[in-house]
């Protein structure tokens, strides 16, 4: 929990705001409610962001996990062996929450240039291609013609750990502006510290600690109950 004065009393009164008001402003909102202690009950947009990182991170342990390393070809390097046992299967049939975790508001996690680099095509273009391939059926999406583009696609965005920063400046700048005749701009070093010592709570029980060193925000996830830290901001 945040300890600089002046963070807790903008932290106060953000939590004084009127809900239409608060709605208008998700990142200073859920900066609130984390800054305050929260462990994130209520699942707002830094929540689900952190929700999802811890996603990818345990589908790749879990992956990690089930290699077989006798299966590999002498001078085979891991990326080489983890494409060869990889299930392409699985992208036929996805279940709406993984659907949006990963491949539909999951998009958002990562910058235009991993897209560039990756995808060879925009985020836009990734969106396109993703919705003209798979179609919603009851509780899941279904793609009846995958093809080698596409599993690319769905398998780096379903594995990939090179996250866009979890708390853009940007945001809570264009925030600020509905908060101009309140207070002055706040300070974007200050709202990243209020978040340090933040311990949050996903689904599944398993918890994710949020910690401050040199002006660098971490988070600690804990996939199959084994830390992995990783640079948040």
């Amino acid at each position: 929990m945040n300890s600089d004065p002046a963070v807790e009393s903008f932290l106060r009164l953000l939590r004084t705001l009127p809900l239409e008001l608060l709605l208008k402003m998700p990142v200073l909102s859920d900066i609130a409610d984390l800054g305050g202690g929260s462990t994130g009950v209520r699942r707002g947009l830094i929540m689900r962001r952190l929700d999802r990182r811890y996603a990818r991170i345990c589908v790749v342990h879990a992956e990690l996990g089930r290699l077989d390393f006798k299966k590999a070809r002498p001078g085979t390097g891991l990326e080489d062996m983890v494409f060869a046992q990889t299930d392409f299967n699985r992208y036929q049939k996805i279940s709406r929450e993984d659907f949006n975790t990963f491949f539909d508001e999951g998009l958002d996690d990562f910058e235009d240039v991993f897209y560039k680099n990756n995808c060879m095509m925009d985020r836009g273009a990734v969106r396109k291609a993703i919705f003209h391939w798979y179609r919603a059926e009851g509780e899941h999406y279904y793609c009846a013609a995958v093809n080698p583009l596409l599993l690319g696609i769905m398998r780096t965005l379903h594995t990939s750990l090179d996250f866009a920063p979890l708390l853009r400046a940007e945001e809570t700048q264009r925030e600020c502006e509905i908060l101009i005749r309140f207070l002055q701009s706040p300070n974007f070093s200050a709202l990243v510290r209020s978040l340090d010592k933040v311990t949050v709570i996903h689904p599944d029980g398993m918890t994710t600690t949020l910690s401050l060193k040199d002006e660098t925000l971490y988070g600690t996830f804990h996939p199959a109950n084994k830390a992995h830290t990783i640079r948040l901001i």
